[in-house]
């Protein structure tokens, strides 16, 4: 098993009502450029193999835009029932035999170091604690950029996970970074993001 060869799901099924936009969560442009784009580019120059992509009847012009934009082999699109995340994520499961990053369409600053770095944090931490199933990547509130949407402990989960590709509870870590990414859930969050791209 190749530490360096890990795939990746990215979730661009959900209704993403709290934008309340005309326009699909995951084609949100940011500085005109969508909003998964951000993320699919940084997946792309990591060392992430394969990168899968869910889809649903929610987002049927992003799942439009997606096969037409990326004819690439290692890009593949799941057409879920985009139900609830967790629901969704079942249906991915099957995809995968090997533990595998879920990454949400809307941070789009992640970096491909970052996704690196993350990868080799899992291995590391899997390396001391066998039965580690899931990774979740969070920030401290204090450090989040942005309003988060949801806060344990003093920490923002960033919608940046590594499973395993099994169904139910997985024996999981926390894993604290230091970098600004934030999760768009407002068009606020937008502005941010888009003067930290600028910058």
């Amino acid at each position: 098993y190749n530490c360096d060869n890990m795939d990746a799901l990215i979730k661009a099924g959900g209704k993403g009502t709290r934008l309340n936009l005309a326009i699909e969560k995951p084609l949100l442009p940011i500085l005109k450029k969508p909003m998964i784009d951000y993320v699919i580019e940084a997946l792309l120059k990591s060392n992430i193999n394969n990168i899968y992509i869910a889809v649903s009847k929610n987002t049927s012009k992003t799942e439009e835009y997606l096969a037409k934009k990326y004819d690439d082999k290692n890009i593949h699109l799941i057409k879920t029932l985009g139900i609830d995340y967790v629901h969704d994520l079942n249906e991915c499961i099957v995809y995968f035999s090997e533990p595998f990053m879920v990454l949400s369409c809307d941070i789009p600053t992640i970096k491909s170091k970052t996704i690196n770095k993350i990868i080799n944090q899992y291995h590391s931490i899997k390396s001391k604690i066998t039965n580690l199933e899931s990774l979740c990547v969070a920030i401290e509130k204090d450090a989040y950029p942005g309003n988060p949407s949801i806060v344990l402990n003093g920490y923002v989960p960033l919608g940046i996970n590594i499973l395993s590709p099994k169904y139910g509870e997985q024996r999981e870590e926390l894993y604290i970074i230091d970098e600004p990414i934030l999760n768009i859930n407002t068009l606020e969050d937008r502005n941010l993001v888009e003067n930290q791209l600028l910058e």
